[in-house]
């Protein structure tokens, strides 16, 4: 298998949410060549088996990837290879680790098997999760691992986030003729009483952008929506903390939902990424750390699919890649990094497969 290459083109393959379908044909494409049954499911997630017998590990990912931006920003064109590395959107985030996942399934295909391994690559990862949603309500495996890029260290979870909408209403008048009544005075107020807020233990909000409607300059807003991102722990409260923020001021506070489509698949899907976290002396996560020789494992800054497949198996982080580089022009994958990292998920499957014997 060329690697690079097959790297290389699916950085060049820009996959947006929604948008997935040729990155998808270039992974079905290279399983298939390395003699893998592979298929779509209903959602368009790619998948593909090696083995028959239980027990089962997933290398899980996702396709899609966040706009590029502005070309000039980038130092190389997408998918070129300079200095030793990758470059390109999804290079870290995360399409070196899914052809990382590749090649540790042509190294596990030579020798004999002690169980079976799905690799599954899944859609919209970047906006909500429908991919993961969909495929975690039909698999039970042993565990999965989560290729989101670590660095190559192991991790165990990540915070929550949620995107909170807070809308003042008001009347739509002319600012010729406009009185004091205006809901942009509302939110003032509150984005002051919001910060303060004495802190609460757990829970990060951060006030990020303000939209007026209709959207006039010469015209007060019927509508001023302010968006909160917030970010929490799993032991804080959510819910308590959305009800604190109803008594701040005049808003109505709540979590939008957004309906997606995928195939054949149709969610609602609520601004809301749940938090992950994996127990310390969970024995597959101890039998993984002792595989790689690592002490302890990590916590991912960012939100992942984790919460949604580890609904049914306990899910392991570990990918190549800094993730810092992540969602950034400066986004590239040395290539020594993604052979390391096969080498190191075909050793973590055969760990977690000797743990369940």
């Amino acid at each position: 298998m060329d690697w690079v290459r097959l790297l290389s083109r699916l950085l060049q393959a820009e996959s947006l949410p929604g948008q997935e379908g040729e990155a998808a044909g270039l992974l079905l494409e290279a399983l298939k060549g390395l003699g893998l049954p592979a298929w779509l499911d209903e959602a368009g997630n790619v998948e593909a088996l090696l083995g028959e017998e239980e027990p089962e590990v997933v290398l899980a990912g996702h396709l899609d990837v966040v706009p590029v931006g502005d070309p000039s920003h980038w130092p190389h064109p997408q998918g070129a290879v300079a200095g030793g590395a990758v470059w390109g959107r999804g290079a870290v985030d995360m399409k070196g680790p899914l052809v990382a996942m590749l090649l540790a399934l042509e190294a596990l295909s030579r020798g004999p098997l002690r169980g079976r391994v799905r690799f599954l690559a899944t859609v919209q990862e970047e906006v909500g999760g429908l991919g993961s949603r969909y495929a975690a309500a039909r698999l039970s495996p042993l565990a999965f691992l989560l290729g989101e890029p670590s660095g190559r260290r192991l991790m165990r979870g990540h915070r929550g986030r949620a995107e909170v909408w807070a809308d003042f209403e008001g009347e739509e008048t002319h600012a010729a003729i406009a009185g004091p009544e205006n809901p942009l005075f509302d939110l003032a107020e509150y984005l002051l009483a919001l910060r303060q807020l004495p802190a609460i233990p757990g829970i990060k909000p951060t006030p990020t952008r303000v939209d007026t409607y209709p959207g006039a300059r010469n015209q007060t807003p019927g509508v001023v929506r302010l968006y909160l991102d917030v970010r929490y722990e799993p032991e804080a409260s959510l819910d308590g903390f959305m009800e604190t923020l109803k008594t701040l001021g005049p808003a109505s506070v709540y979590l939008p939902e957004e309906e997606r489509a995928s195939g054949e698949v149709r969610m609602r899907i609520p601004a809301l990424w749940p938090p992950y976290r994996l127990p310390e002396g969970h024995p597959l996560l101890r039998a993984a750390l002792k595989a790689l020789g690592q002490e302890e494992a990590g916590l991912w800054p960012f939100t992942t699919d984790a919460p949604y497949l580890g609904a049914k198996a306990p899910v392991l982080g570990f990918g190549p890649g800094d993730p810092a580089l992540a969602h950034t022009p400066k986004e590239h994958i040395p290539l020594a990094e993604v052979e390391a990292a096969g080498r190191e998920y075909a050793l973590l499957v055969e760990a977690l497969w000797n743990a369940a014997s």
